[in-house]
């Protein structure tokens, strides 16, 4: 028998040599006592100090967020039940061996939520809810809003408007919205050199990482003001860019009722609609818009969803996504005279025709339009 003690402050007995029967096996009484001794060491060892195991989102841990409380490793097999007062073994070896396979360390990081089924946009009516310029004060309680009716959208992130609001970015990926570049100070990107279009992006690019930990593939440049120089940064820097299908013009309007209305009546499948989650006007038309959209039976999709998760070409312009097949051409394109698969501008192709509403320059007096 050997007496070994861990730390100083607790020892228990291993057997140096295990007695065997006649026929070579272990004899019982003392395997169950080596099995003991080695479950009573894993369990104070289970006790040291903190071992956090952090589970990581999809995007990676954020740098410099403040980590979350590490769970509690999972409690080992209770040895008052296992052995005796005397060390004896209360229960057969195999009830043991299977006590000790129940037990690991590090602790198992929590399960991810199930994965969101995939939506084909070619079968369903499709919609993407997109907001701008946030986060804001507002971005909470849509959040809340959204989360009530599962639905997700796409949040089109201003850099300067991150800090102190890291927490909302990451609440933001991980209840399933996607998340985009929107500059660092809203500029008209088209009227800037190449230097200045990447740093407004770099910059803004770099507080996404700094809270979440990971970038994002999309873009979104303000006020939809976009040229040949804006698609080829944002083709070296591998992201598309994102426009509009449908605007609410909420941020000319700061009426709920009316940007509501917008929303529900103008959408057709496959569209992107744009609104701001800056303006409280914006935020409370949200229910509204939910049921009336759901009423006409769409389904509600990020941006990366609309495209059916494929990867979007780096510096291409997209209006809006794919629309369900129709029974016949003349059907089809009576119902969406955009037709199927979404609209491109190629890059390069200059100032592109934006969607009507949009302005292609800052309107006047305008504060955050796109």
């Amino acid at each position: 028998m050997r007496r070994s003690r861990i730390g100083g402050s607790v020892g228990f007995v291993i057997p140096s040599r295990i007695a065997r029967s006649g026929n070579g096996r272990v004899a019982p009484r003392r395997k169950g006592i080596a099995i003991a001794a080695v479950v009573l060491g894993l369990g104070w060892l289970s006790g040291l100090g903190a071992h956090p195991t952090v589970a990581s989102s999809a995007q990676g841990a954020p740098t410099g967020a403040a980590r979350p409380t590490p769970a509690r490793p999972p409690a080992g097999p209770d040895l008052r039940r296992v052995t005796g007062g005397s060390g004896a073994a209360a229960r057969p070896a195999a009830d043991l061996a299977t006590r000790l396979r129940s037990f690991s360390w590090p602790p198992r990081a929590a399960a991810s939520p199930a994965a969101r089924p995939r939506v084909d946009c070619h079968k369903v009516k499709c919609i993407a809810l997109t907001f701008d310029d946030g986060p804001g004060p507002y971005t909470a309680k849509l959040l809340d809003m959204l989360a009530a009716r599962h639905v997700k959208a796409t949040f089109f992130l201003i850099g300067g408007s991150i800090r102190g609001r890291e927490a909302l970015v990451r609440r933001e990926l991980a209840e399933g919205h996607a998340i985009g570049d929107h500059s660092w100070t809203h500029p008209q990107l088209s009227a800037m050199s190449d230097g200045a279009v990447r740093s407004e992006l770099v910059r803004t690019l770099g507080e996404i990482r700094r809270a979440t930990g990971g970038g994002t593939p999309l873009m979104r440049p303000p006020y939809g003001a976009t040229n040949r120089r804006v698609a080829a940064v944002t083709r070296h820097m591998g992201m598309a860019q994102i426009l509009w299908s449908v605007d609410t013009n909420d941020w000319l309007d700061r009426n709920s009722a009316i940007v509501a209305h917008r929303a529900v009546s103008w959408a057709r499948p496959g569209d992107i609609i744009l609104m701001h989650d800056i303006h409280p006007t914006t935020v409370n038309a949200v229910p509204k818009i939910l049921v009336g959209l759901a009423h006409r039976g769409f389904t509600f999709v990020t941006v990366p969803e609309l495209f059916g998760g494929r990867p979007l070409k780096p510096g291409q312009v997209y209006f809006d996504g794919p629309v369900p097949q129709r029974k016949s051409p003349h059907e089809q394109s009576a119902s969406h005279p955009k037709g199927q698969g979404g609209t491109a501008a190629p890059p390069g192709a200059g100032n592109p025709a934006l969607p009507p509403g949009s302005p292609a320059t800052p309107a006047p007096g305008a504060p955050s339009g796109g």
